[in-house]
This record gives C-alpha cells, structure tokens and sequence, in this order.
C-alpha cells in the first residue's frame, strides 16, 4: 500500500472560483440532467446507480474511474467514511474546504472528484451522474466552508474521478480532494487524457478554468481494476 500523497496545487483556495457554478451544476444534476456514465457495464451501471444514505449499510458496486490513460472500474465494498471535527452540517458529517482530523486507516490515496462548474458536460463523461446518488458516496455534503451560509447540507455533486495508482488492485480507502473545471474546453482535456498528471498540469497553466485541489474530510473504499 502506498503512503498518503496530498499535492495542493493551485495556491490558496477561493471560494469565488467556484461559487456560482458547484450550486449550478448541483441544482442541475439533481434534477436529472445528466443520466449515464461513460463505458459502464449493466454491472456497473447497477451499483453506481444505487443510493447511499448516510450511516446505512455498505453495498458492493462499481463506478468507472480515470487512471494513467485509461477508463478502469472502482468495486465498492465499504461504505464511505467522515468524522468530525472538522465540524460538518450535512447528515452525512461530509466536509468540503476543511482537511481531514481523523482518518480510517494509516495509509491511504489520494482521489480526485473532479466537478463540473456552471456547464453541463456529455453525460456519458460523468461517472456518478446523479446528484446524491452513487455506490458507497454519501448523499449529502457540508460545502459552506467554500461558499457560506446555506450550503451546509447539499447534494453532493455530480462528478468524475481521477487517481494516481491503481494499488497493485487492491483495495484501500481514498481521500477525496474536490476539483472544480469551469469550462468544456477544460473537462474535455481531462476526458481524453484520462490521467492525474493533465489534471495537475491544467491547474497550474489553466487555473482560471481549473481550481486546485479543495480538502474535505471525505474517504471512500474501493480497488482500482483494470
């Protein structure tokens, strides 16, 4: 298992790089404008597909995910993991813009949640397409530590992932660091690269249209298999 690996590119986070378009695209989303992720199997589709309300029971189930070029598969088996502090108002105790305290294991990854902001890309280049609702996610997220007052228990956006190992294909728990992509012609660049390294190489050319890397105190559990 690998060590921690957290890379904040981009500087200081700001809340107004990404404050009108995360409440966009999860209004968005959550009314069902974007409906498949791209490549999945019947398999797949199922377990993405299933809600995950937070405290319930884990379930088994895959998503696609992006790594070195590629589109691999995630097989969920544990349910996602966020503790307090940081303080949290959403139900699932989730919390973007503040780093985690405690964590489920000794050694974890990172994994990139890439989201798209103020746009609505192709829906079949956004692996859990339904706001709130995908295999082993929470359902709800604190996000007022970046955009304030009346956004402490949201949906959690629509998205995509992206990670920098595959873990020998074994499974490990994830941390998840928020990246905001503000336009198209952006979100299309990750799409076809498919890689970590054009994700941190657009935020330190493109930042304007790519956020750096937003802390929250959220893990998932799943392998990368290929």
């Amino acid at each position: 298992m690998s060590l921690v690996k957290r890379v904040h590119l981009g500087g200081t986070r700001r809340a107004g790089l990404i404050l009108a378009g995360l409440l966009a695209v999860g209004v968005a989303t959550a009314s069902g404008t974007a409906l498949a992720a791209s490549g999945s199997g019947s398999a797949g589709m199922a377990g993405m597909m299933r809600g995950m309300p937070a405290g319930s029971s884990a379930k088994t189930g895959f998503t696609n995910g992006w790594y070195d070029g590629q589109t691999v598969r995630f097989f969920y088996s544990k349910n996602y993991f966020c503790r307090t502090p940081p303080a949290s108002g959403a139900s699932s105790k989730c919390e973007a813009g503040s780093d985690y305290i405690r964590t489920p294991a000794d050694t974890f990854d990172p994994l990139y949640v890439v989201v798209p902001l103020g746009f609505t890309p192709p829906a079949d280049t956004l692996q859990c397409p339904v706001a709130g609702n995908c295999i082993d996610h929470p359902h709800t997220i604190d996000l007022s530590a970046v955009l304030g007052s009346g956004t402490s228990d949201v949906l959690l956006p629509a998205h995509s992932h992206v990670v920098a190992t595959d873990n020998g294909g074994q499974a490990e728990w994830w941390n998840v660091d928020v990246v905001g992509v503000k336009s198209l012609s952006a979100w299309d660049k990750i799409v076809q690269a498919k890689s970590d390294w054009e994700l941190m190489y657009l935020q330190r050319s493109d930042p304007s249209q790519v956020t750096g890397n937003i802390a929250t105190n959220l893990f998932l559990y799943f392998a990368v298999l290929r």
